[in-house]
């Protein structure tokens, strides 16, 4: 997770892409899932410009059944989109990470869950 963590900060599709299956799914709040890997490019690359000034994910618990495994943690983003004002996002995340025939773990699905933050902290 530390180095999908290293390239969502450089915001590259190629390389955030890699670390997707061909048919992974992205669950994204508010949008429908982006489903396979060039399809999670093409989501990535339709942000021109953005600048993320951090992105953490630390997790909670990992579990791993065979050649699956889920890891649980919560994440904080702060991102610059260009012409808008900073924004803070932070929530909750799950990760389904399967191995592959070379032994890699690649993502097949990532879920985020948004928390709102309380009201008056803007």
């Amino acid at each position: 997770m530390e180095r999908y963590q290293t390239a969502a900060r450089t915001v590259n599709p190629d390389s955030i892409a890699a670390f997707y299956t061909t048919k992974a799914t992205l669950f994204e709040p508010g949008i429908k899932p982006i489903q396979t890997r060039d399809s999670i490019r093409a989501f990535i690359a339709s942000f021109p410009g953005v600048r993320v000034e951090i992105a953490t994910a630390t997790p909670d618990t990992i579990e791993i059944f065979g050649n699956t495994a889920f890891l649980w943690g919560s994440y904080f983003e702060r991102l610059a989109f260009p012409g808008q004002p900073v924004s803070e996002q932070h929530g909750k995340f799950v990760t389904e990470w399967v191995r592959q025939e070379d032994g890699r773990w690649l993502i097949d699905r990532f879920f985020r869950v948004p928390i709102p933050s309380p009201r008056g902290s803007e």
